[in-house]
């Protein structure tokens, strides 16, 4: 996803899984261009990273903890994060409340829904990054935000791998730290936070059989500053203002799909930003007042090898897992077979 991140203007990237060390190297080769908010890991390799990494690069990599989900890891894992998210005010990412798969398992290990078992363990404040929380109950979703956690909603990837719409209108009743994310590119099929600003608005309204549930300037809120303030950078990024980081975009609003631009009697400038354009328009992309993409071109990577690589490397991947992926996925080998994949 470098590339689209790039064209897309994705200045966080939030990594919880396997390439801290590889995203790490990829972001450190643009000098201070990058934010990276990346996970610790397990153990000493993670604390290791914590030392030589947090704050560097002009304080744009951050490091963060995560666990990933609760039914993935030991109790006693997540009292050592918790102990290390306290001692060095590092945030905790966590999927939380994903599916009643994991509400179950938490019930049969501990007696406990994960969200009440997470607060015994005294791990929800305001360094809490709650991913989903897609069957967290009402009370839940209260008690998460009377302690000051934070929630992202991941719209595209839940409607696709689950089918689910994360209560994020719901949770925006008790609490205004709440931001769009893109969960995981093999989940959503993208990085675009043009696609879930759109995605996000629109289940929500069908959710709640309300067209005025999260109108387009929300939406835009939860791609810039409100996303900024959920991940405790709201006074680094999320907004053009004295003292900030020069992250800006520049689109062309000529573009057929965003026509017409109207100014009065209203304007459709932010609606057509969240409803029309999808990151096609992104004409300049400046990074802590860098330039790193300009005229649809990639400043700091050679694109097409980028793309090239990826593409092998997809290949070869699908190659040795192939046999084991069918076997293991009828339903994936009967789509195969009818020609539907």
């Amino acid at each position: 996803q470098r590339g689209e991140s790039n064209m897309k203007k994705i200045v966080i990237i939030d990594d919880e899984y396997f390439f801290r060390q590889a995203l790490i190297k990829y972001v450190r080769s643009f000098k201070d261009e990058f934010t990276v908010v990346g996970d610790a890991g397990n153990g000493k390799l993670g604390i290791e990273l914590i030392e030589q990494y947090h704050r560097s690069n002009y304080g744009r990599i951050t490091c963060g903890l995560c666990p990933l989900g609760l039914d993935r890891v030991s109790a006693d894992t997540l009292r050592v994060m918790g102990e290390l998210s306290e001692k060095q005010g590092l945030l905790m990412h966590l999927h939380l409340a994903c599916g009643n798969r994991e509400v179950r398992q938490m019930q049969m290990r501990y007696g406990k829904r994960s969200i009440p078992f997470l607060d015994e363990m005294g791990l929800i404040n305001e360094r809490l990054m709650a991913i989903h929380l897609s069957v967290a109950t009402e009370e839940e979703l209260q008690l998460l935000a009377k302690k000051g956690a934070a929630m992202v909603l991941c719209s595209g990837s839940e409607a696709i791998v689950d089918g689910n719409i994360p209560p994020a209108a719901e949770f925006s009743h008790y609490s205004s730290r709440l931001a769009i994310g893109s969960d995981q590119t093999s989940g959503g099929n993208t990085s675009n936070l043009f696609y879930e600003m759109k995605v996000g608005a629109v289940l929500n309204k069908c959710k709640a059989k309300n067209a005025a549930v999260f109108p387009a300037w929300r939406m835009l809120r939860l791609a810039t500053i409100d996303g900024a303030r959920a991940i405790g950078m709201e006074r680094e990024i999320g907004s053009l203002e004295r003292g900030k980081k020069a992250d800006i975009i520049m689109l062309n609003m000529e573009e057929m799909h965003l026509i017409p631009l109207v100014w009065e009697p209203v304007s459709n400038l932010i609606p057509n930003l969240v409803y029309a354009a999808n990151g096609s328009e992104v004409e300049l992309s400046m990074i802590d007042g860098k330039i790193v993409m300009e005229n649809r071109r990639i400043l700091t990577v050679d694109e097409s090898e980028v793309i090239r690589n990826a593409s092998e490397q997809g290949r070869k991947l699908l190659e040795r897992a192939g046999g084991k992926l069918l076997e293991k996925n009828p339903e994936i080998c009967k789509q195969k077979k009818e020609n539907k994949l």
